[in-house]
């Protein structure tokens, strides 16, 4: 009877911790990034541009082992996220852009570093979702633009500060 006891004490210690890691396992950084270039039409391929910013990304991105790879389900954005697929051995996960509030939840579920490929006009709206900050609109014609979010200085929160960059590309 003693060791079923201390059995159970164990296996409630356990699940307490895991809950507990789930509960703080958040994203250290989160990448968004807007597709790039793209021919025209419906649903459009990578144009020969974006084809190399594509690949560009996996040179900002090298320095991480492992990361998270996001994409809407649209060939311009698959394949804007392809190489980073290849390069990190990692399966490209999609998520629904009209659902952002939700997919917001999905990714503050994760820990490490997570890469989303999107919109120019999803990419800005996950960003202020994420950091409850402003953030200026995409326009149509802006490929090298993105956002780093980064956790913030208050851990107990799942609020990200956003930096902005550009690809020197």
């Amino acid at each position: 009877m003693k060791y079923k006891r201390i059995l159970l004490t164990g296996v409630i210690s356990l699940v307490t911790l895991l809950n507990s890691f789930l509960v703080l396992a958040v994203p250290d950084e989160i990448y968004l990034f807007r597709h790039s270039e793209n021919l025209a039409g419906k649903n459009p391929d990578l144009s020969d541009a974006g084809k190399l910013r594509a690949n560009h990304l996996v040179t900002l991105l090298k320095k991480y082992k492992k990361v998270h790879i996001y994409s809407s389900n649209y060939k311009r954005t698959l394949q804007s996220a392809k190489p980073l697929s290849e390069h990190f051995n990692e399966q490209i996960s999609t998520y629904d852009a009209r659902e952002l509030p939700a997919f917001k939840d999905e990714l503050l579920k994760l820990n490490g570093v997570v890469i989303v490929i999107g919109h120019s006009n999803t990419t800005p709206r996950l960003a202020a979702l994420l950091s409850n900050e402003t953030i200026t609109p995409m326009s149509e014609s802006e490929f090298s633009r993105y956002f780093l979010l980064s956790k913030s200085v208050n851990q107990n929160t799942n609020e990200y500060s956003v930096a902005e960059h550009k690809m020197n590309f």
